[in-house]
């Protein structure tokens, strides 16, 4: 192993000498306008009227002097209806202040005609004191409907629906909670000691993780059970509207050191549905 790391150095040392470079290079050319990046969610909150979504746009070196720049909907590649679905503020204009190099639009998403199917808006960018660049000049926007935590917590009560480790049909009380800044859910009662189930979850993409803990559970000759997130394959997410949680779950053996010696199911779902 010592081996490797000296051999290792040596290359990254080679490689930082090599690829230093001799002089700096400096653009000197025209500015150009594009977009940030190629594609965003917006998601509009069912029971608000509408979100506010900042779509970013940049240039290749600050401008000289003020420049207006537009953002145009290609309706032939749009299912989003301008004016139906969304608006753009300002009269669809942006204004790059002299000496800056980015910018942005505002697009307000109508939460009445959004569904949890996305409507999709391709963006294109104008200026006409600018030229656009020929990377990133078109932004596709993917618009649709989620619900408040609050909504998906609803009363609390959730139906594992389908289940691994315990049993399908039974009913949990499930709360939000916040520990140390991250937003957690808690099955009560889950474990066999009769601890609680802890996921993370993020209210903005419904990605949820499941940290390391102990069932509770010990195994004979083994040791204790655990829980956890899979080392690969489909993460564990939850849908706010439909009150729907679905986890993947690396039901494990960790021994006294808490060292993995076995496990049960390398990813067991288990699906709780709000009542």
């Amino acid at each position: 192993m010592k081996k490797i790391i000296f051999l290792l150095g040596i290359f990254l040392t080679f490689a930082i000498v090599a690829c230093k470079p001799e002089e700096e290079v400096f653009y000197d050319g025209d500015s150009y306008v594009h977009f940030q990046t190629e594609s965003q969610n917006v998601f509009a909150v069912a029971g608000t009227p509408y979100t506010d979504a900042k779509i970013d746009y940049g240039t290749v070196q600050p401008v000289s002097g003020n420049h207006q720049v537009k953002l145009v909907l290609d309706k032939t590649k749009s299912t989003a209806v301008e004016g139906v679905d969304f608006q753009i503020l300002n009269n669809n204009t942006s204004e790059i202040a002299a000496g800056a190099a980015n910018g942005q639009f505002t697009v307000r998403v109508m939460s009445a005609t959004m569904s949890q199917t996305p409507k999709v808006a391709v963006f294109k960018i104008e200026s006409p004191t600018i030229a656009s660049a020929v990377f990133s000049k078109q932004l596709t926007v993917n618009m649709s409907l989620t619900c408040p935590v609050s909504f998906f917590v609803g009363t609390g009560i959730f139906k594992n629906t389908e289940a691994y480790w315990s049993t399908v049909g039974k009913n949990y009380t499930l709360q939000n909670v916040t520990t140390g800044g991250v937003n957690q859910f808690v099955i009560k009662g889950y474990m066999d000691d009769g601890g609680d189930l802890k996921v993370n979850y993020n209210p903005t993409t419904f990605a949820v993780s499941i940290p390391v803990q102990s069932t509770g559970y010990f195994e004979p000759g083994y040791g204790y059970a655990y829980a956890s997130d899979p080392s690969s394959g489909p993460a564990s997410t939850y849908n706010p509207c439909t009150r729907t949680l679905s986890l993947k779950v690396w039901w494990h053996i960790r021994n006294t050191a808490g060292t993995v010696i076995a496990q049960y199911n390398a990813s067991a779902t288990e699906v709780f549905v709000g009542q």
